[in-house]
């Protein structure tokens, strides 16, 4: 049995977005769901510049309208004017790996436009002589900033950001996309699977087309020859008659094609790739790299599927053990709060016990006497006893206390010590243990060794 963790992967892949287009007026909502028809896009009177200004407000109102809509869905795919990037065209390099190439790219901006403070996407295309190159869009991260700002008041989750521009990919031959707006036009050429220029131009006049002309010379006289030369294609897309089609015509486009604004909105596009897993032209949000995907493949083997079915096993018995465990500490300390008032009515007694009778002793009378025999005797091994005989007696108190008794044990002890003076220095040091009394060296006999006698009264001492 061999695991598709490709098909187990698409279970957990996005099945709905929202996707917002940002326009020069206004800002375009449109819930995308895979596998449905895309619904009818809701537009907000929210402007770009309003937007820039005060994101906090924009926020509200974008908040207000997805309610108002019905839509409950947070994840949002963004797509910006066009107009909002600094552009800039670039080599490919060859020497640099494909996972290095943003980074490269960023150093590249850095000098290009001369500040660190943007977000960098590229789109790389490839020359009909075979050579690679890209153009660089770079945003302010203030603009970043204000869109995941009113995303934010929105309560809203950023997932993908582009310029919109994914429709102009359908062609792979070079091609003029001319995507116009209220007041102005963007100028934007493709070219070899990716966007070859960018320029956003203020629309012609009505009158007098000449300057509008002239810009969109100079836009494709900064197009490598490769490029320039083969451009016989232009797609209009918007509001229809703002573009003189003479204009175009005169530039050598013979082939000219008119598309109204797509009602969905552009981000509509960029929103079916996102759900799609694939790519988008100019993505300023860069993607996490899912590794459980490589990690889990290694186990698609026969050894792979032992090692993780063990594994699994060895978890579920570690989580039996716990939970066993867990089950049966619930159940004792139940039965421990069933019982704890007794218990402590108990020791609350055995304390009075040990208040009003303090002749009671819990421990050994022998043992604590043979203990402070033991104390007394020297690290060394110059002394050692042959018989040690405990005898205990219950002597009665006196006067007030006369209801009171102790136990007093009468200690003898025979043994034989090396010298005097360490028989002496025992003596000493028994006489000095706590409870020892009476203390008498009755019988001393010899030289080396010396064997000795000695009794003394021991009696308990009550805390």
């Amino acid at each position: 049995m061999t695991l598709d963790f490709e098909k187990f992967g698409k279970r957990f892949q996005s099945h709905s977005v929202v996707a917002l287009t940002i326009e020069v007026s206004r800002i375009l909502i449109t819930l995308v769901q895979r596998g449905k028809e895309t619904t009818t896009p809701v537009p907000v009177a929210i402007s770009a510049t309003a937007l820039l200004e005060n994101p906090v407000k924009a926020g509200t109102e974008l908040l207000a309208a997805l309610e108002a809509a019905g839509i409950r869905e947070r994840r949002c795919v963004v797509c910006l004017p066009p107009s909002w990037a600094l552009l800039a065209a670039a080599d490919m390099p060859e020497a640099v790996a494909a996972e290095d190439l943003r980074g490269y790219f960023e150093l590249r901006a850095e000098r290009e436009f001369s500040t660190s403070d943007l977000r960098l996407a590229y789109s790389p295309y490839s020359l009909p002589d075979g050579k690679q190159r890209a153009t660089l869009a770079a945003l302010p991260i203030k603009r970043v900033e204000a869109v995941e700002k009113m995303l934010e008041t929105a309560g809203c989750r950023l997932v993908s950001l582009s310029l919109a521009l994914d429709a102009c990919l359908a062609k792979p031959e070079p091609t003029l996309h001319l995507l116009v707006h209220s007041d102005l036009t963007d100028v934007v050429i493709s070219s070899g699977g990716g966007i070859a220029a960018i320029r956003s131009l203020a629309n012609p006049d009505a009158s007098d087309s000449t300057a509008f002309a002239r810009e969109m010379r100079i836009t494709l006289g900064r197009l490598p020859e490769a490029i320039r030369s083969n451009v016989r294609r232009a797609r209009i897309v918007g509001q229809q008659g703002v573009i003189p089609r003479e204009v175009l015509e005169r530039m050598g486009l013979a082939n000219i094609l008119e598309e109204s604004t797509a009602t969905a909105g552009a981000a509509a596009d960029c929103a079916e790739c996102f759900l799609r897993e694939q790519p988008v032209a100019f993505e300023f949000v860069v993607p996490e790299v899912n590794r459980w995907p490589a990690k889990l493949e290694r186990f698609n083997t026969k050894r792979g599927r032992q090692i993780a079915a063990a594994s699994a096993a060895l978890l579920f018995l570690l989580l039996l053990f716990f939970g066993v465990n867990s089950f049966r500490e619930s159940y004792y300390e139940k039965k421990w709060n069933g019982m704890k008032n007794t218990v402590a009515d108990l020791d609350e007694i055995q304390q009075k016990i040990r208040k009003f009778r303090p002749w009671f002793e819990p421990g050994p009378q022998k043992l604590q006497a043979l203990k402070s025999l033991v104390a007394a005797f020297p690290e060394r091994g110059d002394i050692w006893t042959r018989s040690i005989q405990i005898t205990a007696s219950l002597e009665k108190g006196d006067g007030a206390r006369s209801v009171q008794s102790s136990t007093i044990s009468t200690v003898s002890v025979s043994g034989f010590a090396r010298s005097n003076s360490v028989l002496m220095a025992l003596h000493d040091s028994l006489s000095k243990q706590p409870g020892v009394s009476a203390l008498q060296l009755k019988q001393i006999r010899g030289n080396n060794p010396i064997q000795f006698s000695l009794t003394y009264k021991w009696e308990p001492k009550h805390e």
